[in-house]
C-alpha cells in the first residue's frame, strides 16, 4: 500500500511538471488554446488526480492499523524510523517493537503511526509504550475504546521480559518491587576490572540514609555502564532502593542512555 502510494504521487508530480514544461517552453501554438487543448487537461488534471488517490491510499493504510479484538500489551521500542510520509505537516513513523503480552508470551513487531513533530524527540529506544495485539501477532497503538495496561502491569510485564532476556537481576527486581527508596552518600569506589570496559564491576562504599533518619554503612558490588561512573564518584548522592530487613541487599539508580542500554540488551 504505501509502495503505491509513492508510486502514485511520483506519476501525478511528473505529469504536472512535464505538461507545463510542453506548454511554456516546447509548445508553439498559442497558450491560449493550448491551455484548453486535451493534453493540457489529461496532463494536469489526471497529475492532480493521482496525487489525490496517493493521499487516500495513504490515510487508508492508516485507518487498517486498527487492531479489532485486540488485547493490551506492552511494546519496548527497538528502534524507529521516519518514512518520509507526512499527514498534516506531521511525520508518519515506523516504529519496531518487542511486543510482551499479559500471559508472558513475548514477539518482535511493528506500527507504523502518525507521530505529531512536538513529540517526536520522545521516542526513545529501550522506551515502554502501550500498544494491543491479537491472536494474528498484528500490532496497533490504542484507540478510543480499546484496552490499557495500568500501570503497575506495565511495570510487571517490563520487569518479567528483562528477567528473561537476562538483562535484569530477579533479585533486583524483588527489591525494587519491596524496598525502600531512599539516598546514599558514595564514600568510596574501586573498580575491579578495566574502566575502559563498556560494563565496569565496582565496589562501593555507602552511607545510606535509613527511614528512620540514621544512616548505616555498607560495602556492596554493582556493575554499571562505563558512562555512569562519573555518577557514582565518592562524594556524590545516589538514589537506591533497600531492603528494610537487610539494608546491604539494595539496588543503585543510575542514569545512563537508554538507547545504549537497550542495544547492550540486544548484543547489537
Amino acid at each position: 500500500m504505501k509502495k503505491l502510494s509513492r508510486l502514485l504521487s511520483t506519476l501525478g508530480s511528473l505529469s504536472i511538471v512535464g505538461t507545463m514544461i510542453y506548454i511554456f517552453f516546447l509548445s508553439n501554438d498559442d497558450l491560449s488554446v493550448t491551455v484548453e487543448s486535451s493534453l493540457f487537461k489529461i496532463g494536469i488534471y489526471g497529475g492532480i488526480a493521482l496525487i489525490v488517490c496517493s493521499t487516500l491510499l495513504s490515510l487508508f493504510g492508516l485507518k487498517s492499523a486498527k487492531v479489532k479484538n485486540g488485547e493490551a500489551a506492552l511494546g519496548i521500542i527497538r528502534n524507529f524510523t521516519q518514512t518520509g510520509t507526512y499527514v498534516n505537516e506531521q511525520p508518519q513513523v515506523e516504529i519496531q517493537l518487542d511486543v510482551v503480552k499479559r500471559s508472558g508470551e513475548n514477539f518482535q513487531g511493528q506500527v507504523t503511526t502518525i507521530v505529531p513533530l512536538t513529540q517526536l524527540a520522545a521516542l526513545q529506544i529501550g522506551a515502554p509504550i502501550q500498544v494491543v495485539t491479537n491472536d494474528a501477532r498484528k500490532v496497533g497503538l490504542p484507540k478510543n475504546g480499546d484496552p490499557t495496561l495500568s500501570q503497575d502491569e506495565t511495570q510487571h510485564l517490563f520487569e518479567e521480559f528483562g528477567i528473561k532476556q537476562g538483562f535484569m537481576d530477579a533479585e533486583a527486581v524483588k527489591i525494587g518491587r519491596e524496598g525502600v527508596k531512599s539516598y546514599a552518600t558514595v564514600t568510596g569506589m574501586r573498580p575491579l576490572n578495566s574502566m575502559s570496559d563498556a560494563k565496569v564491576t565496582v565496589s562501593l562504599d555507602l552511607e545510606v540514609a535509613l527511614k528512620d533518619y540514621t544512616t548505616k554503612l555498607v560495602t556492596v558490588e554493582k556493575t554499571v555502564f562505563n558512562e555512569a561512573l562519573d555518577q557514582i564518584q565518592p562524594g556524590r548522592v545516589i538514589e537506591v532502593i533497600y531492603l528494610e530487613n537487610n539494608v546491604e541487599k539494595l539496588v543503585i539508580q543510575t542514569k545512563s542512555s537508554a538507547e545504549k542500554t537497550f542495544h547492550a540488551i540486544l548484543n547489537e
